[in-house]
Order: C-alpha cells, then structure tokens, then sequence
C-alpha cells in the first residue's frame, strides 16, 4: 500500500521498493509505438479523458509528441482518441480497431480498476493491422474482501469494483 512506501523509513525492505520503482521506464518506445501510464506529453500523471477531445489544445499537443500509435492507461477508460478529434468506446466499435494512417492513442483500459461502469477487467491485444479490446471477470467478490481487509484501505475502493467505477 502506500503506506508501505511512505512510512517504512529506510528499512533494506522500503529502500529495494523505491530502487525498483524509481528504475524502472516512464515509457517505452518501439516501431513508431510509444506505452505510457499518463500520455505522450506527461507519461506519469497527465489524465486523458472522453471529453478531451472537446480541448483542441490539449490533443493537439499530444499528438504532437506522437510517431504513430501511444497505449496509456492512467484514467482506466478504455476507447481509441483518433487524431482528428474524436474518442470511441470499444462497444462503439465492436471491440475491435483497424489502423489507418492517422495517430491513435489508445486507452487500454484497467485489468485492476475499470472506471467504465464495467466491472471485468479490461486489455488489448495487439495486432500487425488492429486491436482488439478484451474484458474478462475475474474473483471480485474475493477482491473486495481482501481491500476490506487492509486497514489503510478505504473500503470505496472495494466498493466501487463493483460498479467498474
């Protein structure tokens, strides 16, 4: 838990934490490909929502830093950001996404937390011409139990598993 990180002071044990944390790539890159947490622009911690399509600006800018295709994460809701503006969910388009020649981003989704009023977990396969969005159900029940079970844990975030939210 954060906790662990925040208030283990330097023990051997904290101090292996951060060392592995803090080695590890804030993205990667590969054939035009870029996987981030956040985005292009700010691979940590900057939030790409639906409704940001809506701020040319900020897509512009991001798409900017883009060669090609950008997998990210950080809102936990899945769907593809084309470049000329728009976002579809993957019931939009049947759960499946051929490329053309314009920059996606391309939102994969949560396996441990979707925030997308789908409680199964989310991912993508990727494909020489396409992805796929896939979800799966996995033990939650058992899942919400366990987070109940860690005091520094606010029981919401079982709570809300339940409602993929």
């Amino acid at each position: 838990t954060r906790s662990q990180l925040e208030n283990a002071g330097d023990s051997p044990e904290n101090q292996a934490r951060w060392k592995f944390l803090c080695e590890l790539p804030r993205h990667y890159h590969s054939d035009g490909q870029s996987f981030v947490h956040g985005s292009a622009r700010n691979p940590l911690n900057e939030y790409v929502f639906p409704e940001d399509v809506y701020n040319a600006n900020k897509m512009e800018r991001i798409f900017g830093m883009i060669q090609k295709y950008c997998f990210q994460g950080h809102t936990h809701v899945p769907g593809v950001f084309t470049e000329s503006g728009k976002f579809f969910r993957p019931d939009e388009i049947a759960n499946e996404y051929q490329f053309g020649d314009e920059k996606l981003m391309i939102n994969v989704g949560s396996v441990g937390q979707p925030r997308d009023g789908n409680p199964e977990a989310s991912y993508v396969i990727l494909g020489d011409h396409g992805l796929a969005f896939r979800r799966v159900g996995y033990p939650m029940n058992e899942t919400i139990e366990k987070i109940y079970a860690i005091p520094d844990l606010d029981n919401f975030l079982g709570d809300r598993l339940r409602e993929g939210r």
